[in-house]
């Protein structure tokens, strides 16, 4: 059972607090830096269709985080809502779902963190700085923010929010007021989607991924003023305003391109590609956006994700020692320490086998960051997957009183079924290694955790017996 000290503190953060972590989460600058060549590349000169798409899909799957939000917040989020709903079973696999899935992908986060400076660097100098060792210490810089209190990393998030998007647009204005005479509807024409449909399910999943991390709301709700209010409209908030900055940024990118999607790929980041070309010597400040971008996820994401282990612990669904809290600042000290270990593993591990030979690929951090953003995302996924399932379940239960068909039946099918795109285009046969062999892995990583929960809820009948309650007694 929880005790009152095993809550994180209530009341520090509001909408607005919310709304900039999840922005930083949903990373409008590293993101889209280095995912929308491949898209534009897939989708065509409309690529900006498939961002509006994917941002359709994500309103479905946060309208239904939002229904759990409402009626009982937790920092649990997806972990508490799929074991109240399904059981102790579903819920220990979807902590470790969660566990596996996040820190691969914060992995990723870790990399650029130091990668995105030494490409900065090199590009305005003949320096090549070693990016490991600036991962290290730009990531232990980053958990010890965030062990210092979510208020005030939240704060630093936030100025760092509005930096990073008040350079992107002023980048992408100084693109359109140049070619102005040459504005055009051409990106969002169905007519110039490479395949039409075919086109448009191909580039879906890679939107979506730039989307990842519009889930860090719900990890707060246990610190937030009011959060059945909060949270729901930090989520949609967010969502709107990274869907306008990512349609945004993509047709001022292909417009600054010359509507050109050839040249689009060969450049490896298009839109700094573009910063090069309008602005001169005054394109440093793209770059340096893109540093405080990742930054601002790192320290984001490391907030959201280390809430959810902590509740994992707390409530037996994963080891105990998550549910530790840091004195006087009441931090998820060992989740965040844990994660953060367990991320810096992957990346080392990773090195050493480029190193030894083990692996004939080069150290390239945008190779890790692309493989390991690629590899936790199909594994949240599935996350993702149970909990459209649960909601049905969960207010049936729980809320008979509030169910509905409308909401808690039809949106979270409609919800599940834009998850059938991202995981056929996955299992497509074709793609090159290692992203071939990704989906299987992942697959591997479900049955793994479907059976540690068997064991674990077998050994522990009591497993998870603490969820539900998630705020304390005022």
């Amino acid at each position: 059972m929880r005790h009152s000290e095993d809550h994180l503190k209530s009341g520090q953060l509001g909408t607005a607090d919310v709304t900039a972590s999840t922005v930083a989460n949903i990373g409008p600058g590293i993101d889209f830096y280095f995912a929308f060549g491949v898209i534009a590349v897939t989708a065509g000169v409309a690529a900006p269709l498939t961002i509006v798409a994917a941002g359709v899909a994500v309103v479905l799957l946060a309208f239904i985080v939002a229904e759990f939000t409402r009626v009982e917040p937790s920092a649990g989020s997806f972990i508490t809502y799929v074991e109240t709903s399904l059981g102790s079973r579903a819920g220990v696999a979807t902590a470790l779902l969660v566990a596996v899935g996040y820190t691969v992908a914060i992995a990723g986060v870790f990399t650029m963190s130091g990668g995105m400076v030494a490409l900065t660097v090199a590009h305005y100098t003949s320096w090549h700085l070693p990016w490991e060792p600036l991962t290290l210490a730009l990531t232990v810089g980053a958990i010890w923010l965030t062990a210092r209190g979510v208020r005030l990393s939240t704060t630093a998030v936030g100025v760092a929010v509005l930096v990073q998007v008040g350079i992107m647009l002023m980048v992408c204005v100084i693109v359109l007021i140049d070619r102005r005479a040459q504005l055009s509807a051409i990106p969002f024409s169905w007519s110039h989607l490479t395949g039409g449909l075919a086109g448009l399910s191909a580039g879906f999943p890679l939107a979506l991924y730039m989307f990842i991390g519009w889930e860090n709301g719900p990890a707060l709700a246990e610190e937030a003023r009011d959060p059945t209010r909060t949270i729901p409209r930090a989520l949609y908030i967010s969502i709107a305003i990274g869907a306008f900055l990512f349609v945004f940024f993509a047709y001022a990118t292909v417009t600054g391109f010359h509507y050109d999607v050839v040249s689009i790929g060969r450049s490896s980041v298009p839109f700094l590609a573009v910063a090069d070309h309008y602005l001169g010597g005054a394109a440093i400040l793209a770059w340096v956006a893109g540093i405080v971008s990742v930054l601002a996820t790192l320290v984001s994401g490391a907030n959201s994700q280390a809430r959810m282990l902590f509740d994992g612990g707390r409530s037996g669904l994963l080891p105990a020692w998550f549910g530790h809290l840091r004195p006087r600042v009441e931090t998820p000290i060992n989740a965040l320490l844990g994660m953060g270990g367990f991320g810096l593993g992957i990346v080392a591990v990773w090195w050493i086998v480029h190193v030894t030979g083990v692996d004939k690929g080069s150290t390239d951090p945008v190779g890790l960051y692309a493989e390991c953003s690629t590899m936790g995302t199909i594994v949240i996924l599935f996350v993702y997957l149970l909990t459209t399932l649960s909601l049905p379940v969960f207010m049936w239960r729980r809320h008979r009183q509030s169910f509905s068909a409308l909401r808690h039946v039809a949106i979270p099918v409609l919800g599940a079924l834009t998850l059938i795109v991202p995981f056929v285009e996955l299992f497509k046969p074709g793609q090159p290694a290692p992203y071939a062999e990704f989906p299987y892995i992942a697959l591997a990583v479900v049955v793994a955790a479907t059976v540690i929960s068997y064991l674990t809820v077998r050994r522990h009948p009591s497993t998870g017996s603490g969820e539900g309650a998630t705020l304390p007694e005022p």
